[in-house]
């Protein structure tokens, strides 16, 4: 049946699908301290996959000829196995543990967003073409790219919310931003409807609860999404951006607060 809740996550939804049409990512992370804090981990979760999905299926059949198979390919695989133990972990922790790791993770993206539109950017912008110049390719580097993927795989079995781990890689390996942009739309409809989607209705996370939730959020969202890609060539991208990750840390930051209270209180 309906409730209010299902109202305040939608209307949350329309902005955050806002993000994601204007800057092509971010809804489910942001939206996941709301949703999670008004249905729980338990609903809250299988709900920030499925919502996302109308839309993925949309724009990867639109968008199938810009794939960069090779690299989908390597990133699936090298993600599956985090996936895996993700689901693992998200069976076996309890609902305030799961809300400090979201509001941590959410807060540590924010704050990474944070530091590159406010400062990294800036100075780089003030140093002119040197900054430009591409950093040489290290052992070190691809093992740190590498195990954003490892990782971007459990945090996003787990959370659903894996996206800017798994960009770490990406962003380095595919240059061209439509070829970018295809190839991780497709990520997500691998991962989300061949490992999450099965596992999480195998294992009872499909509520009816659930649905009525989706059956109000689905629509706000997609009317969020299509707004975003209206606007996406009128807006100031850099402002726009500075504001989300603000408001990001605020609402991971009050989430991680209040679980880890609830916790040691």
């Amino acid at each position: 049946m309906f409730e209010l809740n299902f109202l305040w996550i939608g209307l949350f939804e329309v902005f955050s699908h806002f993000v994601q049409g204007c800057t092509g990512f971010g809804a489910t992370v942001i939206a996941a301290p709301v949703v999670t804090g008004l249905l729980g981990t338990a609903e809250g979760v299988p709900y920030g996959t499925l919502i996302t999905m109308p839309m993925l299926y949309v724009l990867g059949i639109l968008a199938f000829k810009q794939v960069s198979w090779k690299d989908l390919l390597k990133i699936v695989v090298l993600m599956a196995p985090g996936v895996l133990v993700g689901h693992y972990l998200f069976l076996n922790i309890s609902a305030n543990t799961a809300k400090v790791c979201i509001g941590f993770i959410v807060t540590c993206i924010a704050l990474r967003g944070v530091y590159q539109k406010f400062i990294q950017e800036p100075r780089k912008a003030k140093m002119g073409d040197a900054a430009e110049e591409e950093k040489p390719e290290t052992v070190g580097r691809k093992i740190f790219r590498y195990g954003c993927l490892l990782l971007g795989g459990a945090v996003h079995g787990a959370f659903n919310i894996g996206g800017p781990l798994v960009t770490v890689y990406t962003i380095f390996s595919i240059k061209d931003k439509s070829s970018f942009r295809a190839t991780m739309t497709w990520v997500w409809i691998i991962i989300n409807t061949c490992f999450n989607m099965v596992n999480q209705f195998r294992t009872g996370q499909w509520t009816e609860h659930m649905w009525w939730a989706l059956a109000v959020g689905v629509p706000l969202a997609a009317l969020g999404f299509y707004l975003g890609h209206l606007f996406h060539k009128k807006i100031n991208h850099d402002l726009f951006l500075k504001l989300v990750y603000i408001v990001l840390t605020i609402v991971g930051a009050d989430m991680f607060i209040r679980a880890v209270l609830a916790i040691v209180g």
